[in-house]
């Protein structure tokens, strides 16, 4: 509407000087100033011809492109709503495939540590074993020394009451006699090596 009415109004401005053309010569400038009922009769069928014309020929496809330009327009803002909303979801997506990954990597850490310290405790109790199997097989050692070593001085302790009975009987000794050969026995006994079983010479 508002196309036709423009040119109509451009008509009726160009219309008085195309009219009075000839009329310049004799007149001067006042022609366009002073009111002529012809001109303004024919400015005014003029105006409303080129109007019926307009609005026959030019108005529908005006219409009809201003109507697909909207169509065009509504289009691309759907277009761009549409994207605007599928960018959202992959934004949220993406959002919630990073907490994911953060989870995961917290669960695997969690378990790395858990893995480690399970580790840890089997080396310790591991590491305890052995000790105290060591710590076992080091007492059965010492205590079958130490029982080696009471049989060998129970034998040697043996051998020497027999070798000293032996002696005094064989011979009346005095009193004085029976200290020195005990005394005798007794560095004997100190100068044997553990495990030695003879009687003394």
């Amino acid at each position: 509407m508002r196309l036709p009415i423009a040119a109509a109004t451009l008509v009726l401005a160009v219309a008085p000087a195309l009219a009075s053309g000839g009329g310049e010569e004799g007149g001067g400038g006042l022609s366009l100033i002073t009111p002529q009922p012809g001109l303004m009769i024919w400015t005014t069928l003029t105006f409303f011809v080129v109007l019926f014309v307009l609005s026959r020929v030019a108005w529908k496809p005006l219409l009809a492109a201003v109507a697909e330009r909207e169509r065009v327009i509504e289009g691309n803002l759907e277009r761009a709503r549409q994207e605007h909303e599928q960018a959202q979801r992959l934004l949220e997506e993406h959002r919630a495939l990073v907490a994911q990954a953060h989870r995961d990597r917290a669960e695997a850490v969690e378990g790395a540590q858990r893995d480690a310290e399970r580790a840890k405790a089997e080396i310790l109790e591991e590491a305890r074993k052995q000790r105290e199997k060591m710590v076992e097989q080091a007492k059965a050692e010492v205590d079958a020394t130490v029982q080696q070593a009471r049989s060998d001085l129970r034998a040697t302790a043996v051998d020497l009451a027999i070798g000293a009975a032996g002696k005094l009987l064989s011979q009346n000794l005095d009193s004085s006699t029976q200290r020195k050969l005990v005394e005798d026995y007794l560095a004997d006994l100190e100068r044997r090596p553990a495990g030695s079983a003879g009687l003394p010479t």
